[in-house]
């Protein structure tokens, strides 16, 4: 006799937030209790998703810790950094406070932030972040940086957590219009034209040869940079 298996339990279809949609508007609450709405900030915000029971070091602590890094990147501007919970029957905003302030967070400048489990859940699938809860108290779960714009559209997306704080501190200055670096620009968005080549979003997707001649290209221009600097000064007649 032969038994049926149960059918694998289907995901209910979320659409996907694309580069120029606007997020949503969401009820969520930050740290210290306060309504928050990522949509209606008017300011860029840089964004991302952790929860605080996590112990995996390459993923939520390490991006609590660029965080960290990215508000000193970001001191002097209006840019706003949020992290979302995927956790967040059980952090609830005092949780929240006493995580960020492990991690030095500024309220002013750095949300920490939780809602309805199915808010929080539906919105972490419009931003594309893929969630599993296979035991109580573990999430598995996707990584992703989002910046959004000041009229609350999706500017830029960097997937996965190795970018460096640097970089995408000046793609968010960028989306802000701010002065910014754009060789930390060009590096972060060749890591991600890498990533693309794998199925990451947030770039334009390049060939193999394209991303080797682009690296080609910006090792010609430096070597010419670095020949000029070291050159001594032509022979005077």
């Amino acid at each position: 006799m032969h038994m049926l298996m149960p059918a694998p339990k289907q995901r209910p279809y979320v659409p996907l937030l694309r580069l120029g949609d606007a997020v949503p508007s969401v009820a969520l609450v930050d740290e210290r209790g306060r309504p928050f709405d990522l949509a209606a900030t008017g300011r860029t915000t840089v964004l991302s998703f952790l929860y605080t029971r996590c112990r995996d070091e390459r993923m939520c602590p390490l991006v609590a810790a660029k965080f960290a890094r990215l508000q000193q990147r970001l001191r002097g501007t209006t840019i706003r950094l949020v992290t979302i919970t995927l956790d967040p029957g059980y952090d609830t905003p005092p949780v929240l406070r006493r995580y960020g302030a492990a991690f030095g967070a500024d309220p002013a400048r750095w949300s920490l932030v939780t809602g309805a489990p199915a808010a929080v859940d539906e919105l972490a699938a419009r931003l594309g972040i893929t969630v599993e809860r296979p035991h109580p108290g573990t999430i598995v779960h996707t990584e992703a940086a989002i910046v959004v714009d000041e009229h609350g559209s999706v500017a830029r997306v960097v997937d996965g957590a190795t970018w460096l704080p640097e970089d995408l501190a000046a793609e968010a200055r960028s989306v802000a219009a701010l002065p910014q670096s754009p060789l930390l620009r060009l590096r972060l968005w060749l890591s991600t034209s890498a990533s693309a080549l794998c199925g990451g979003r947030g770039a334009t997707p390049l060939s193999v040869g394209a991303v080797l001649a682009v690296l080609l290209a910006l090792m010609l221009a430096l070597g010419v940079t670095f020949a000029r600097a070291f050159r001594g000064p032509a022979p005077t007649r």
